[in-house]
C-alpha cells in the first residue's frame, strides 16, 4: 500500500510539473505574440496563423459536440 502512495506521489509531481512547463511554454508564445519578444516576423506570423487555427479547430469541434448532442437528444425514449 505503501508504494502505491509514493507511486501515485510521484506521478503527480510530474503531472504538475508537466503543467507548469506548458504554462511556461504558453506565456513565451504570448509573449512573442504581442511583441514583447524580438523574434523574426516570419515566426510570429506563423504563431499568429497557429493560434488562429488552434481558435478555428476548437470552434470546429465545439460545433460537432453540439451536433451530436442534438442527434443523441433526439433519440432519446418519450
Amino acid at each position: 500500500m505503501l508504494a502505491r502512495a509514493h507511486l501515485l506521489e510521484r506521478l503527480h509531481d510530474l503531472v504538475m510539473m508537466a503543467l507548469v512547463w506548458l504554462i511556461d511554454i504558453v506565456v513565451i508564445g504570448v509573449k512573442v505574440l504581442g511583441g514583447r519578444i524580438e523574434v523574426n516576423p516570419v515566426l510570429r506570423f506563423g504563431l499568429w496563423a497557429a493560434a488562429v487555427c488552434v481558435v478555428g479547430a476548437g470552434i470546429a469541434l465545439l460545433g460537432a459536440l453540439l451536433v451530436l448532442l442534438q442527434h443523441y437528444s433526439e433519440n432519446l425514449p418519450g
